[in-house]
């Protein structure tokens, strides 16, 4: 969680200080600022700037994604597992000839 909080307060500061260059550059050179236009502007600029500058903070929350996906996918077999192991010991509701009572055809 720590990564996913750094990494997405890196980028909004990063489109809020880009913002605030396109607007400042914007206002010099026209006197007048198009929020709307600015606004594109800066989510272009920082989403670009972001791929490269913060790619080890990216790198970092993807692989705590990955571990954490990993250990629920491991606790999803063992739990799988688990269950047919039970099957296996006698647990299940089936015919001595492995038909199951709900398919029986009269």
């Amino acid at each position: 969680m720590k990564e996913f909080l750094i990494y997405t307060g890196l980028r909004l500061l990063s489109l809020v200080a880009t913002f605030g260059i396109v607007a400042g550059v914007w206002s010099l050179v026209a006197g007048e600022v198009d929020i709307f236009l600015a606004v594109i502007v800066a989510f272009v600029i920082s989403g670009v700037l972001s791929f490269f500058v913060l790619d080890p903070q990216r790198r970092a929350f993807a692989e705590k994604v990955e571990a954490r996906a990993a250990k629920a996918v491991e606790a999803a077999r063992a739990k799988e597992d688990a269950e047919i192991d039970t099957e296996a010991d006698g647990g299940t509701d089936k015919a001595p000839n492995g038909e199951g009572d709900s398919h029986k055809v009269s």
